[in-house]
């Protein structure tokens, strides 16, 4: 869990995140494809009704009739909205009784206005007379549609686009992840939020929290440390490889995800004053301050992802790791929680569910080290912050609200978890076979899927 300034870029779980990437653009690919071929239909439709009006026999000479102006084509024919899925009841879940916040982000979603529909088409010149011509309107369309057709087929998300290659400018304010929320795209190829389609108001939701990222690589085996017995490591890689293992087995079994972290950036890309206490990472009179400011920005916009989702639990991956004199002989695996919240109980029941988990697959996997059982925060032998102090760990603890010391407290039941220690070589040995970070997370997911089995609502 200890962390440190400095080390090589993280490459862990790049090729995971590249498939995410495609998968999206292929979902994005298949809407566009088929917006084009309804417009298409809808295009051939209008002509054929277009020519058979222009067929009509004309009424008797004799007869006296007035021909109002006709309307804009688009008036009567409007443009084919993309296909948008409805809404789905999903598993009933939430986090001991307390009352949901989860359909904040919900709401939002489907208050997005639709703007998939084409602007109307403006009448052509001279069609407020009864010598207006119907072929040459049609052609004028038509080459219209076919120039808007041509335009969404290069963009960069279009079936003849580069797939959207280039990397996009990051933004300062940390979004949520939500897995698989449904997208539509407007006329001019750009993907948005289906205005229609959520996910089940009763649906658990789980926020998966990769510990440490971008400045903070966590505990560290650098490469001067490496050796014949242990392998060179960054916890903050590993952390994130295995919460995309936790997403996927979580998603299979009916849950939403929301990933604080989806790439080795930091979720406070750019180290603003998220907390509100006036100070940064770019404060401080020394490392040390630097990053303690770091840390509690760091950690707020985490929490705020994980409220603003509305999510029933909370769960952050850690590894261990022990500085000092004997560190090298410190093995096992422990969970933390913090008791003093108003869901303590839950809290300590979460935890519970998890580490009995843990147990079970890693004695079933041979793992020889033992467990360090479960730990309320506060019994902790981890130091303390000289200032900005706090008596619990933050991701999971209360909220305080002096000077220094300002964070907004986690609205759901959360635990961190830390299955081995990085300093010791048979540990590290272990959690860097991908097998073995395969059955602890199956080990997270049975003990989430025991907690919502007792709290189904």
């Amino acid at each position: 869990m200890p962390g440190s300034f400095g080390s090589n870029d993280s490459k862990w779980s790049g090729e995971r995140e590249r498939q995410e990437r495609e998968r999206q653009r292929q979902l994005q690919r298949e809407m566009l494809k088929q917006a084009r071929l309804e417009r298409e239909a809808q295009e051939a439709r209008d002509a054929q009704a277009a020519k058979e009006r222009a067929t009509e026999p004309e009424s008797t000479p004799t007869t006296s009739r007035t021909t109002p102006p006709r309307e804009s084509l688009s008036a009567s024919t409007p443009a084919v909205e993309p296909e948008t899925p409805s809404a789905t009841t999903e598993p009933t879940a939430s986090s001991g009784g307390r009352s949901r916040v989860g359909r904040r982000w919900r709401e939002a979603a489907g208050a997005t206005t639709d703007t998939n529909a084409l602007p109307p088409l403006p009448n052509l010149p001279g069609d407020q007379k009864r010598g207006g011509s119907t072929s040459s309107r049609i052609i004028i369309f038509g080459a219209i549609l076919f120039l808007v057709m041509a335009i969404v087929a290069f963009l960069p998300f279009g079936p003849f686009g580069d797939g959207g290659s280039s990397t996009p400018t990051p933004t300062a304010t940390a979004q949520p992840v939500i897995a698989s929320v449904p997208t539509t795209v407007n006329a001019a190829g750009t993907p948005q939020l289906a205005s229609t389609t959520t996910a089940g108001d009763d649906q658990p939701i789980v926020c998966v929290d990769a510990g440490h990222g971008g400045w903070d690589y966590g505990f560290q085996r650098t490469w001067d440390q490496m050796s014949t017995t242990g392998p060179t490591l960054n916890e903050s890689e590993i952390n994130l490889g295995m919460a995309y293992m936790l997403k996927d087995i979580l998603e299979a079994n009916g849950i939403t995800v929301v990933m604080t972290r989806t790439t080795g950036a930091a979720v406070n890309t750019y180290g603003a004053d998220v907390n509100g206490n006036g100070l940064t990472i770019f404060d401080g009179a020394d490392e040390k301050e630097r990053r303690q400011n770091g840390d509690w920005d760091e950690l707020q916009a985490r929490v705020d992802i994980c409220n603003a989702a509305g999510a029933d639990l909370m769960i952050s991956l850690h590894i261990n790791g022990w500085e000092g004199d004997g560190g090298e002989d410190v093995r096992g695996y422990e969970v933390l929680y913090t008791q003093e919240r108003e869901f303590g109980d839950l809290n300590a029941e979460f935890a519970n569910d998890v580490y009995r988990r843990i147990s079970q697959a890693m004695s079933n996997a041979g793992y020889t080290g033992s467990g360090r059982d479960v730990k309320p925060d506060n019994e902790l032998e981890a130091g303390r912050y000289e200032f900005g102090s706090a008596e619990h760990l933050l991701l999971t603890g209360p909220s305080y609200d002096e000077p220094i010391n300002k964070f907004r407290e986690s609205e759901m039941p959360g635990i961190i978890c830390e299955p081995v220690f990085l300093s010791n070589d048979e540990d590290a040995n272990f959690i860097a076979q991908t097998e073995n970070q395969q059955i602890l997370v199956e080990a997270y997911a049975a003990g989430i899927l025991d907690y919502f089995a007792k709290h189904p609502g």
